[in-house]
């Protein structure tokens, strides 16, 4: 068996909007990748908005924080993450169950992987409700200018969403179907965002003249 690490995943660059799904839960509908199904790029695809009693303004234009606006996918990763920090502006940490990884900034090139005695996932906040996600909740993650917060939500009994929302009034800009954990770099120009399925790193989609 080869040890040779995997090539990136491929990845799709768009944003879909404020409301979007994991392209690889859409594919796990279908059947698992492999011989018959080839396995789809990393990226975001256009969902159906949450069915719930709180404030969906979706994408605030208006508001100069990354993830509030129009993003865009620059690379992706294939090792899972339920846990996002940055250790500093070039290096991107997750945990799993069992399982601590580090990435470089911006490629996300896997750099480290440890299986530490204390499982580094066990500290994680549990998922919240989606009727909950305007609430005071703990464990979320917040851009450095404090203008947005992350939370995770568990919809049904099994399916992870990412939910973006603004401090300010808790009114939700983006619904990430599939998505289980957030984090912004230090100085705000990057969003890694996590999963079962691997890790997206975003960035400001570029602006028409």
């Amino acid at each position: 068996m080869s040890t040779r690490p995997l090539d990136p995943p491929p990845f799709i660059a768009d944003d879909p909007g404020p409301w979007s799904v994991v392209t690889q839960l859409v594919r796990s509908r279908g059947g698992r990748p492999g011989r018959r199904y080839a396995e789809p790029p990393r990226g975001l695809m256009l969902a159906q908005p949450p069915r719930i009693d709180v404030a969906l303004p979706g994408l605030d234009e208006g508001l100069d924080t990354l993830g509030a606006g129009a993003i865009r996918i620059v690379a992706a990763a294939r090792e899972p993450a339920h846990g996002l920090s940055f250790a500093d502006q070039d290096t991107l940490v997750g945990v799993s169950p069992a399982v601590r990884r580090t990435w470089s900034i911006p490629d996300l090139a896997p750099t480290g992987e440890e299986r530490p005695e204390t499982d580094p996932a066990a500290e994680l906040p549990a998922p919240v409700a989606p009727q909950d996600v305007a609430s005071d909740v703990p464990g979320v993650a917040t851009s450095p200018d404090g203008a947005l917060e992350a939370v995770s939500v568990l919809e049904g009994t099994r399916a992870a969403a990412l939910v973006v929302r603004r401090a300010s009034d808790r009114a939700v800009v983006r619904w990430i179907r599939g998505a289980m954990a957030a984090a912004w770099s230090p100085d705000g120009d990057l969003l890694a965002i996590g999963g079962d399925w691997g890790v997206l790193l975003a960035g400001a989609a570029p602006t028409e003249d």
